[in-house]
């Protein structure tokens, strides 16, 4: 499986990449902050999933799901943020993302 993740934490995307790799989950396609640029460049850029953060410099990624998905219908974007506004969540499935999971701090729930 081909993963892309879209996030403006250099630690997220280092972790996820780390993780999803390692266990052989998945290849991580590309960590961009720009996913509607990289998403767009061309079919070989298409990840089976795309992980997306909501709040990011520049294009959010509200903006960028809504862009990618008037590019590619078929996209699976992920939301991956850790925010858990009902308005966020609400407009991330109304585009048809195919779910949106919120990033706990590990260390608070343990």
């Amino acid at each position: 499986m081909k993963i892309a993740i879209a996030d403006d934490d250099p630690i997220v995307c280092s972790s996820l990449q780390t993780i999803l790799t390692a266990s052989g989950t998945a290849d991580v396609l590309w960590t961009p902050r720009t996913a509607g640029r990289q998403y767009m460049a061309g079919p070989a850029q298409h990840p089976d999933v795309l992980l997306v953060d909501v709040q990011m410099p520049g294009l959010n990624g509200i903006e960028a799901a809504r862009k990618i998905l008037e590019f590619d219908k078929a996209a699976r974007i992920l939301f991956l943020t850790t925010f858990a506004d009902q308005q966020y969540i609400s407009q991330a499935m109304a585009l048809g993302a195919r779910g949106y999971l919120i990033k706990q701090d590990v260390a608070s729930v343990c």
